[in-house]
């Protein structure tokens, strides 16, 4: 009698058999989505804008990926309580989004959704941050995924510059739309070298051999010469690293080779043509060029375009400064919705596409009034300071691990955040989606840290993953 007491408890127990296929189903929709926002990032940054258009109006790629990981975090996820002040943060940021997107819904359609790309594609970071929470063994499957990206996106830029090349004006275009399928711009892939330098150097991929350091200073140098801002922030990425780990071989190898190409310009005077993928035209690479684009930086040049397309800025920005700060848009902004470039007066295109100013920061005060940009800064100095701190703990521990793995975090987030002061770069998918997916592992591994370190700790080796 007691024996079939226990055996009928211990039936009774176990889960009904609909709950295993249903377990099972939402297993596979888990590992299903994770492959397919991998496979959306590879397309972003590889092919850019072209790969943004992929899918049928109105859902596009990056939309039927933020739906799914959406269905995902609804019916699967584990939910628990928030225990970290950037992720709260980030909610109450999301919710003064909504509050200035919402009045301009009816009276701007898509257009209100799409310049609320900024802070709504912060749901992918909720989404990454409770999916990794759920099986933290995801974190060693994304940073081994990275390690693959390093490679393709190496060997797969310099032929996409090319093709682009090859093909202005006859590449070839959605039928949906009159975008090109490959539309990669400069200050995105600098972004991304930045990312695979810090990866580099923080020891994921040791040894760096000699193949990806010519790859990596070549696709520096060329796509440099035609971005500034992608340039400041590898500049700046680079000086990171360099602090964090001075005796890294890799950067005194850069710094060789760079210090050497540009003693070799300025010594020999010779300057060669680099073809513009998106006129046809060459561009002149020389000593001369290469310090003018560091000089326009911080001053004037003698060089028009340069010195212009930087008082276009700064005269668009003095007047969101002026409308936000000292005038009548102090607390609200302007929404989203309304075309910014229209508004103020500073419209570049005859399609009327450029609808945010150059400063994904500035877009926030704009739009969404000096709350808006207070939260927006609050955001992002909560996320930096939780790596920092959470870098310091490791090292003081000798988790090399975690501490390779919050410097990589650390430098990428760097990296957007200075490309997106001088571009429209977190606004959209190729940019946004990228910035908020590291945004939740980053917070997602400082969770890790503090209660499972053992995840990163003892693996036997990342390439197993």
């Amino acid at each position: 009698m007691l024996r079939q007491f226990i055996e009928i408890r211990s039936l009774s127990s176990q889960p009904p058999p609909v709950a295993r296929p249903l377990r099972l189903h939402l297993g596979l929709t888990r590992q299903a989505w994770l492959a397919l926002l991998c496979l959306t990032l590879l397309g972003y940054a590889v092919l850019g804008r072209g790969f943004a258009y992929l899918g049928f109006p109105p859902i596009y790629i990056g939309e039927l990926t933020l739906l799914l990981g959406l269905l995902w975090l609804v019916t699967g996820a584990q939910w628990k309580p928030l225990d970290t002040a950037p992720m709260w943060l980030l909610l109450a940021l999301a919710a003064w989004g909504m509050l200035r997107t919402w009045p301009y819904v009816s009276e701007y359609g898509i257009d209100a959704l799409r310049d609320a790309a900024i802070w709504g594609y912060s749901a992918f970071a909720i989404i990454i941050y409770y999916y990794i929470r759920a099986r933290p063994a995801t974190l060693l499957t994304l940073l081994n995924r990275y390690r693959y990206f390093t490679w393709i996106f190496l060997t797969a830029i310099p032929l996409v510059w090319i093709a682009r090349y090859i093909f202005v004006g006859v590449m070839p275009r959605w039928p949906w739309s009159d975008v090109p399928i490959i539309d990669a711009k400069a200050g995105d892939i600098l972004v991304h070298l930045c990312g695979i330098l810090a990866f580099c150097v923080a020891g994921f991929d040791n040894p760096v051999r000699l193949p990806r350091i010519i790859l990596l200073a070549a696709c520096a140098a060329v796509i440099g010469s035609y971005e500034r801002a992608g340039l400041v922030a590898l500049g700046g990425c680079f000086l990171i690293c360099l602090f964090l780990k001075p005796t890294h071989p890799l950067l005194h190898r850069l710094l060789a080779v760079g210090v050497a190409g540009l003693l070799f310009l300025a010594v020999s005077g010779i300057n060669f043509e680099v073809p513009s993928p998106d006129t046809g035209k060459a561009r002149v690479v020389s000593f001369d060029d290469m310090l003018a684009n560091f000089v326009s930086i911080v001053s004037d040049t003698d060089v028009s375009d340069l010195d212009e397309t930087k008082q276009w800025r700064l005269e668009w920005w003095s007047i969101i400064f002026e409308y936000t700060f000292k005038g009548p848009y102090l607390w609200t902004g302007k929404g989203f919705g309304v075309n910014l470039a229209d508004d103020d007066g500073f419209q570049v295109w005859a399609d009327h596409s450029l609808r945010s100013p150059h400063n994904g920061h500035l877009t926030m005060l704009a739009r969404a009034g000096v709350p808006g940009l207070a939260l927006w800064i609050v955001v992002q100095l909560s996320f930096a300071c939780s790596l920092i701190r959470a870098y310091r703990r490791s090292c003081h521990a000798a988790d090399s691990r975690w501490s390779a793995l919050f410097l990589f975090l650390l430098v990428y987030w760097f990296a957007f955040m200075t490309n997106a002061a001088f571009d429209v770069f977190i606004e959209g998918p190729m940019g946004g989606i990228w910035f908020w997916t590291i945004y939740g592992i980053g917070l997602a591994s400082v969770w890790l840290y503090k209660h499972s370190p053992e995840v990163l700790r003892d693996a036997p080796s990342l390439h197993h993953y």
